[in-house]
């Protein structure tokens, strides 16, 4: 099984990070509203879609971890089954 990159994530870059402008309200509050200037890259939607997309990729990838550690336990079993009745072989032939 292969990685598929389906999403390709990019940053949002804007012209003055983390800028804020402040408006003066009538209750003598203050409001902060975003002023990042110029977009210079539209960055990556954060969506359902695109979560999605990486959730199945971390579920794929956690299936074929758990059936290479499956296979991988079996085989070391068979290898210890195979030492002992080379042992239990030996054993009987040395004595």
């Amino acid at each position: 099984m292969s990685y598929n990159k389906r999403v390709g994530w990019l940053d949002h870059v804007v012209e003055r990070p983390r800028t804020y402008k402040e408006i003066s309200n009538s209750d003598g509050s203050k409001t902060f509203a975003p002023a990042p200037g110029k977009i210079i890259q539209q960055g990556t939607a954060q969506s359902a879609t695109n979560f999605g997309a990486m959730d199945e990729a971390l579920q794929h990838l956690s299936i074929a971890y758990d059936m290479l550690m499956t296979i991988t336990q079996a085989e070391l079993r068979d290898k210890e089954d195979r030492i002992a009745a080379l042992e239990a072989k030996v054993a009987t032939l040395s004595s």
